[in-house]
């Protein structure tokens, strides 16, 4: 009995150490995030075999009225497999993005029944964080060895390589930004201003890399928390709304003009300012919204958008494709790929989980709902410009974020009654 206990013991760190570093790992490549997610996957199947708890606790999110409606949305997105350019690839995709959901769904579920753990999986991001953010900006400073480390590269790496590389990373950190306030917040010890210090290390580098969507992601977050906070308030509170808004979009808009268009293609819409949105992709956009009229209602198929009919062609004078590989757009996407039945039930299944976590936030005033909004509008906001909304890292990321944070568990004072809070 004792080596039994030892061992679901090891289990669980294991599992909480890897789960928190998880996003972290980023700095070293997309590869290793997904390897260390897998492995985090497996002992959490092991010792869901040993604790039969953890499944019976990701069965009851599953039934709750958002997972229904989550799983109607996969339903409804999997009417476009049959009639696909590439069933196969539609189907590996469909499912694995159900799988991701699952396994973190799985991951809360482990969280939530041990609040200790909890405690690490969180310190340990926290750190994790930390410690990436703050060799990326030891690059962009010179010293280029941690991060060749991390890399397993000897070469490339450079100060301007440092600065325009991490984008991918800098998509991902600004995802955590929402969970790294909260604990900011919530800290009064070191980790408060660990917190704190690796939050400006995110904004540095989201600068630096000149990331247009992350930043188009913070700015939808302050926007919708900020609101959250005036409805919840009333009365001045939202006519002080209205005026940040406007000061808040035009400090992230001038921003994003100090950022310019580094691809040499025209413009598809005279009134987009290429600043804004890049010139590339505008002409993405405007072939796959002439794709999307060709099959409205079921779409092309999941995940196969780039092979559609002159997807690979370029555009008179433009030395760029088309539609290379994804349209940079997450609506456009599902639009394209499952049609408006697929696209509308997915808006539906966001926009319910969105307004849950409104309505939590207005009735208990939780921070932690906060931050499940902020994490919502950071990477939907973002994924209107930025990555194929079937990127496994990608969907990783949110996926274990929103777990992460809906299992916050009793560290916060106001949420302690409300630990049995689910993901979905």
């Amino acid at each position: 009995m004792d080596q039994r206990r030892d061992f679901n013991a090891w289990l669980r760190g294991f599992i909480a150490i890897a789960l928190g570093l998880t996003v972290p790992t980023m700095v070293s490549g997309r590869a290793v995030l997904q390897g260390l997610a897998a492995a985090a996957l497996i002992a959490t199947l092991i010792l869901a075999a040993r604790d039969r708890g953890i499944f019976a606790r990701a069965g009851e999110a599953i039934r709750t009225r958002v997972g229904l409606i989550v799983l109607i949305a996969f339903g409804c997105m999997a009417i476009s497999i049959p009639g696909s350019l590439d069933p196969l690839r539609s189907l590996d995709a469909w499912a694995r993005t159900l799988a991701y959901m699952g396994g973190c769904v799985l991951f809360w579920s482990f969280m939530d029944r041990t609040p200790t753990t909890s405690r690490l999986v969180h310190l340990t991001f926290i750190a994790g964080m930390f410690i990436g953010s703050g060799i990326i900006i030891l690059a962009q400073m010179g010293f280029f060895l941690p991060l060749q480390i991390l890399r397993s590269d000897w070469l490339r790496i450079s100060i301007n390589w440092a600065h325009q590389a991490p984008k991918a990373y800098a998509a991902a950190a600004a995802c955590g930004l929402p969970f790294l306030v909260w604990a900011a917040w919530h800290h009064r010890d070191k980790w408060r201003w660990i917190a704190l210090v690796t939050i400006t290390f995110i904004i540095i580098i989201i600068f630096n890399a000149g990331n247009k969507s992350a930043l188009a992601g913070i700015l939808a977050a302050l926007l919708m928390v900020s609101l959250a906070i005036a409805v919840r308030r009333r009365g001045k509170w939202l006519i002080a709304w209205a005026g940040w808004t406007v000061v808040i979009t035009a400090a992230v808009l001038t921003m994003v003009y100090r950022m310019p268009d580094v691809t040499p293609s025209s413009a598809a819409w005279r009134w987009m300012p290429t600043h804004l949105v890049d010139s590339h992709r505008q002409q993405i956009w405007h072939f796959t919204l002439s794709k999307i009229a060709e099959k409205p209602w079921t779409g092309h198929g999941i995940n196969v958008i780039e092979r559609v009919q002159g997807a690979h062609e370029k555009p008179p004078g433009v030395d760029a494709e088309y539609l290379p590989s994804h349209p940079h757009n997450w609506a456009l996407e599902i639009l394209g790929e499952t049609g408006v039945i697929g696209f509308l039930a997915v808006a539906v299944a966001l926009g319910w989980y969105l307004l849950r976590h409104a309505r939590r936030y207005k009735i208990s005033g939780s921070t932690t709902e906060l931050a499940q909004i902020g994490l919502v509008c950071v990477f939907w906001g973002s994924s209107l410009f930025n990555f194929s909304i079937w990127s496994s890292w990608w969907l990783i990321t949110f996926f274990l974020l929103a777990a992460m944070t809906s299992a916050i568990g009793s560290k916060a004072p106001e949420i302690a009654p409300h630990s049995s809070r689910h993901p979905l």
